[in-house]
């Protein structure tokens, strides 16, 4: 390297030159001074490391025979601080046994001492180059750390800021609830957000998330309440507590309401307002859970706002639905489903016919479980099918060894289940004589969607002799018009009306019309519920045609 591009070079760095002799010290100082501008000395290996201790030096030059401290172990402790920091040794000719050490320290160069501008330039000449690419790695590094740091920023404000609206995050409601030990939280819906999106747009649905997010920040201003957005168009409100003041909340809320009441976007000559729901949750230890319950519970029941209460939660509910659907899979799996009898009587207490009716057994102690407790989930799981399925055809399997009647339940779930309809067709078209004893017993629901569906059933079977019955008449989906279109052979009137009619003058009078309407079309009774000796009695004096209940028996695995 030029002498005067090195000059300039050297300029730039710093040295820290240690030497213990005085004279020396003068003489190379005014050297050093030709090169550089910085310039620290120390007077020995001691003051040397402390003074590297207190400032970066690009250089170190340093004399090796020194009191307290030699240059190498100065320079050892030094390696500790910076490992690649470059160091020159002035050593003379007596300093031999130090420069196996020197080495082993990587010493950059060995300068024999008097130090002279010829040794001094070759000297800087060889380290020059290695600083430089030093810096330039450095700058590169820091370069690259600040760029790690400011993507580190962007990435963590995208984090925990909503970008659309500026309001903090899904993330950040999340990570900030952790931390809280009493929290308020208010879940705010906008109904039926996605209208806005259909009727103008979806830019003017972004417009009104921004504007209904400016809303929310100075309805918050000045408050401890933290504002985020969940979703597309669901906000949180969050408030940690040491105490509840149910007073302030609810003064809070009719401030929100009011101040929503003149929320207003205009677009084009025409103003966009909105609707919320609010679920609200106070200090539960789930509190987010808790105010999404309760906002559900708001929208199911047509409610501005709910706070959350134990009476309205369900997930002990679900969680019970969940144990039934997996023992009614169970009892599936293991063959636990089956049917069981009830008989039906005449005015003389004679089984003329059974009711064939569906237990789960359990799998410990064998007892049976009425369908009250599994019926339902098995509807909402799609489970009942496969029940009814086996249920139906195992009472069919007991056509042939019985004397008597059995009728089957079918609710609308069945009736439209084609694959189950063309299983039992196909067992009558086998043994189409036991169609004469067989009864469906069709319920009434508010589900049924098409009587055209009933009519279609009822026809597909009576050509085997099959009959049917209006099952559970009277129970609150009552049609005498149903009655007129489908034309049963038996109609049978549900236990809410049968149970109390020795008490209730209305129940007796509604069974008194129902018997004397049915009989003038033709059209037998059965009376369900019968549990006592007086009730049977006021009944046969009704005219009713057929009696069920555990007066006369309960229902039994087997037939008679």
């Amino acid at each position: 390297m030029q002498l005067r591009k090195l000059i300039q070079t050297t300029k730039t760095f710093k040295l820290l030159y240690v030497e213990d002799d005085e004279l020396s010290r003068l003489s190379v100082v005014e050297l050093l001074g030709n090169f550089f501008d910085d310039v620290t000395v120390a007077i020995d290996g001691e003051d040397g490391l402390n003074k590297f201790k207190e400032k970066n030096f690009d250089i170190i030059l340093s004399d090796i025979n020194m009191p307290k401290l030699n240059g190498v172990d100065m320079l050892h402790e030094i390696r500790k601080f910076d490992k690649n920091v470059t160091a020159l040794f002035l050593s003379a000719h007596n300093d031999n046994e130090y420069l196996a050490e020197g080495i082993r320290l990587s010493v950059d160069s060995f300068i024999v001492k008097p130090l002279s501008v010829d040794s001094l330039r070759l000297a800087l000449s060889k380290v020059s180059e290695k600083i430089l690419l030093k810096r330039e790695n450095l700058n590169y590094r820091l370069d690259l750390e600040n760029k790690i740091k400011e993507k580190t920023k962007e990435l963590d404000t995208k984090l925990h800021f909503d970008e659309l609206t500026g309001l903090h995050s899904r993330y950040s409601f999340f990570e900030d609830i952790k931390n809280d030990l009493m929290p308020i939280v208010f879940i705010i819906d906008i109904n039926k957000f996605k209208l806005i999106n259909q009727i103008y747009s979806i830019e003017v649905g972004t417009l009104v998330l921004k504007e209904f997010a400016l809303l929310l920040k100075d309805f918050t201003s000045g408050t401890r309440y933290k504002v985020y957005r969940l979703s597309a168009d669901e906000f949180v409100i969050k408030d940690n507590v040491l105490y509840v003041d149910t007073d302030k909340y609810e003064s809070d809320m009719d401030r929100f309401f009011k101040k929503l009441s003149e929320f207003k976007v205009e677009i084009d000559n025409d103003f966009i307002s909105i609707e919320v729901t609010v679920g609200v949750s106070t200090c539960q230890a789930d509190a987010f859970e808790c105010a999404k319950i309760a906002l559900e519970y708001a929208k199911v029941h047509k409610k501005q706002s709910m706070v959350y209460s134990k009476e309205i939660d369900k997930r002990n509910e679900d969680q019970d639905a969940l144990v039934w659907k997996n023992k009614t899979k169970s009892a599936i799996e293991d063959n636990r489903v089956v049917a069981v009898y009830q008989a039906i009587v005449d005015q003389n207490e004679k089984a003329i016919k059974y009711e064939t009716l569906m237990r789960l057994k359990d799998k410990k102690s064998g007892a049976l479980i009425s369908p009250i407790h599994f019926l339902s989930i098995a509807t909402q799981t799609g489970l009942y099918n496969t029940l009814s399925s086996i249920i139906i055809f195992e009472g069919l399997g007991k056509l042939a060894a019985t004397e008597c009647s059995l009728s089957f339940n079918f609710n609308y779930e069945d009736i439209i289940n084609k694959s189950l309809l063309n299983e039992i067709e196909s067992f009558f078209r086998t043994s189409p004589t036991l169609g004469e004893k067989a009864v469906f017993e069709i319920t009434e629901s508010e589900l049924i969607e098409d009587y055209a569906d009933i009519k279609d059933f009822i026809g597909r079977f009576r050509k085997y002799g099959v009959q049917f019955a209006i099952d559970d008449f009277g129970s609150g989906f009552s049609n005498f018009e149903y009655i007129l279109e489908i034309d049963p052979d038996y109609l049978k009137i549900d236990g809410s009306l049968v149970k109390h009619i020795d008490t209730d003058e209305k129940s007796f009078i509604l069974v008194n019309a129902i018997v004397e309407f049915s009989h003038r079309l033709g059209i037998k009774v059965i009376a369900e519920y019968v549990h006592s000796a007086i009730i049977f009695t006021m009944l046969k004096k009704l005219g009713v045609d057929e009696f069920q209940g555990f007066y006369f028996s309960e229902p039994l695995e087997q037939i008679g």
